[in-house]
């Protein structure tokens, strides 16, 4: 997370947000947990691990990375390390098995390098309370527990070194 006088960068953007449906899609995932500061340190080299487990038992990854974050309190995060899989597959170990679920999400396309998320998702989440949707999860004192909030690596770092072309779904699922 970027002090408030470093966010902004030339070339980096968040499309106007809008509501998409999507279908469910089975995963296969990490989870990991710590200080949301130190997340760029101890999240991205699940995705090695993780990978190499599928290589290892023949499970055909689909088409997306993923963070899919489960918990929020104070400065700690809790989150999977994800990617989709081409059909349901079987975890084992650390590596565990579940599904994005079907339904409404908010969305907005974050263009730009991973340490402006926070602040895309502060102004998605404005967008929503501007416009009344209300998240699913439970919301309280003691933190927050989404439903469903994810953030979905479209263009990556292995696909092009500049930041500045990497591109993120940025999805939370909406209550009914």
């Amino acid at each position: 997370m970027l002090s408030v006088d470093k966010t902004a960068n030339e070339g980096v953007s968040l499309s106007i947000p809008g509501v998409v449906m999507r279908a469910a899609e089975p995963y296969l995932a990490i989870r990991a947990h710590g200080p949301i500061t130190k997340l760029p340190e101890f999240a991205p080299p699940l995705f090695a691990r993780l990978h190499e487990w599928m290589r290892d038992n023949n499970v055909a990854s689909g088409m997306s990375g993923f963070f899919r974050y489960r918990r929020f309190s104070g400065a700690e995060v809790e989150l999977e390390v994800g990617t989709t899989t081409r059909g349901a597959a079987e975890g084992g170990g650390e590596v565990i098995s579940g599904e994005l679920p079907a339904g409404r999400y908010a969305h907005a396309v974050h263009t730009g390098p991973y340490d402006r998320l926070y602040d895309a998702f502060l102004m998605l989440e404005g967008w929503m309370g501007g416009r009344g949707l209300t998240p699913a999860g439970r919301y309280g004192p003691d933190g927050a527990r989404p439903e469903c909030q994810v953030e979905i690596y479209r263009v990556t770092p292995m696909q092009t070194e500049d930041p500045l072309q990497w591109k993120t779904d940025m999805l939370i699922k909406l209550a009914d």
